[in-house]
């Protein structure tokens, strides 16, 4: 009985088309970094697997119940509006404590943060079409 190799042993090879515009980007990537375009490629896609793997999921479930899934999106978008207010609520808490010292510096009373919050990070799907419309349709400017 012969097994077949595992995708994670075995590198896969791949034909791809794409824009002029991402063969450029990847070009510079390879020559900035002293590799192959293959490998730039290879390495950049898997660095975005988790991203892959979560639309991915997402998308079989929107086959399966979209209403539901409709409903996570919104709750994760509403999710990060509140993240965002939060953040700007404290830039500007801190730019009104800046402008409250008159020499600009922070007072001791008050010391700057010592780690200041990071934002979350975000994963996008989908891709944009710029200005292209695809067979499905969409915004066209």
């Amino acid at each position: 009985m012969t097994s077949t190799p595992s995708p994670t042993t075995e590198p896969v090879r791949l034909t791809i088309t794409v824009t002029p515009e991402v063969h450029a980007a990847f070009r510079r990537l390879a020559d900035a970094s002293g590799m192959s375009m293959g490998k730039a490629m290879g390495e950049w896609l898997g660095d975005t697997l988790e991203a892959v793997e979560f639309m991915a999921e997402k998308m079989e479930q929107a086959r399966a119940a979209p209403r539901l899934v409709m409903q996570e999106m919104h709750a994760y978008a509403l999710g990060l509006a509140d993240e965002t207010q939060q953040v700007l609520a404290q830039v500007k808490k801190r730019e009104r404590e800046g402008r409250g010292s008159a020499s600009g510096a922070r007072s001791r009373a008050h010391p700057a943060p010592a780690d200041p919050i990071a934002p979350r990070p975000v994963i996008r799907g989908g891709k944009s079409h710029q200005g292209k419309v695809g067979p499905r349709g969409g915004k066209s400017s």
